[in-house]
């Protein structure tokens, strides 16, 4: 089928790693047979040229939307109803593009998928007072004729807002068929995270629960992957608690360079406040490296005993606790098997089919 995805969420060649899991998504639809070209809304203060693009092979039309500008919000509307003339299935990704494309379904009607990734959705107050003050906006999640989540319970709350019966679980894409590595030998203790630098993703805490571990006495070396507001601050916080020499910020790296430094640890360990599918523990698990994490979201999914270790406490001392479980529990497992539980679950080809399955239905029931 032909599938139109509009998205406010996707990568582009400056900022590579920016949402890639809506770029899978995308693949998985590819993969799967379907004709996908993407209408990228790029929000910001300033406009700029509509421009017609093919990343990584997705062909995109990246239209600008000028927050204070009217005439932009037309531009927009325009870009999307052209691209519905030859579509089979509207899909959007992610809340704000379902806003966007409202209007011009409207005008020209398809079978239509929303995919949801956003917190926001779930927890309106981990955004910000303005989007709790908004987030009545989500009734316009009734207009989809499916919605999926990619988490149990992001489709929960999306229920209540949706068409009855419309909300499926589809999770993200997690692909990664390179052998799981062994685990590096030790000491010290090789702690990974990977993640935004920002005050949700709580990296500040994660420096502190290094901090406990070593006090009590644990070799340990933690690796933390992003970028974000907060990089001095940890430089900082690193050199107050006594660890810098234990930490490493590396800073935006490409997706092949983060597999390769997730093979290099024993675990994951990120104390983010708040997720849904929480992608970079999957992609862990996936290269064969549990988690060690505080509950923040629906990743308990597929977050089992088999592969992660799971707290509902934010303190340090829990947090540090959670860390020598999971290194006790693992430290004599298969890597192999950790992957297994999550590889053929969350692989290109079976969210493809599960998308599929669900274009056909929606296209019957719409006609």
């Amino acid at each position: 089928m032909r599938s139109l995805v509009v998205t406010a969420w996707f990568p582009d060649v400056q900022t590579p790693s920016r949402t890639p899991f809506v770029l899978e998504h995308c693949w998985s639809l590819q993969e799967a047979g379907h004709d996908v070209t993407v209408v990228h809304v790029v929000i910001g203060r300033s406009g700029g040229p509509t421009i017609q693009d093919v990343y990584q092979g997705v062909p995109v039309t990246r239209v600008h939307l000028a927050v204070t500008d009217p005439r932009s919000y037309a531009e927009v509307a325009r870009t999307i109803l052209a691209g519905l003339r030859g579509t089979d299935v509207l899909h959007t990704m992610a809340f704000s593009a379902v806003l966007f494309a409202a209007a011009p379904w409207l005008v020209r009607r398809r079978p239509w998928v929303h995919t949801e990734h956003w917190n926001g959705v779930v927890n309106p107050a981990s955004v910000g007072p303005l989007w709790q003050r908004l987030s009545w906006l989500r009734h316009a999640l009734r207009l989809p004729h499916a919605v999926t989540g990619v988490t149990d319970e992001l489709c929960r709350e999306m229920a209540r807002f949706s068409r009855p019966g419309a909300t499926h679980v589809i999770p993200c894409v997690v692909e990664n068929s390179r052998p799981p590595a062994p685990f590096p030998s030790t000491p010290p203790l090789r702690l990974v995270g990977v993640g935004a630098l920002i005050d949700r993703k709580q990296p500040v805490l994660a420096l502190e629960t290094v901090a406990e571990l070593v006090r009590r006495g644990e070799d340990v070396h933690y690796t933390l992957i992003g970028r974000g507001p907060l990089v001095e601050t940890l430089h900082k916080t690193a050199r107050a608690l006594g660890i810098a020499e234990r930490v490493e910020l590396t800073g935006p790296i490409p997706p092949a360079e983060v597999a390769s430094r997730l093979s290099a640890a024993h675990i994951f360990f990120l104390p983010s406040a708040q997720e849904n599918f929480f992608t970079a523990v999957a992609e862990a698990i996936a290269a064969g490296r549990p988690a060690a994490v505080p509950l923040s979201g629906g990743f308990d999914d597929y977050c089992t005993d088999a592969n992660s270790v799971l707290t509902n406490s934010w303190e340090v001392g829990d947090l540090a606790d959670a860390v020598q479980l999971a290194r006790d529990r693992f430290h004599t497992a298969d890597p192999a098997a950790i992957a297994d539980t999550v590889r053929a679950r969350f692989s290109r080809s079976e969210i493809g089919t599960q998308f599929s399955r669900l274009y056909r239905t929606i296209g019957h029931r719409a006609r």
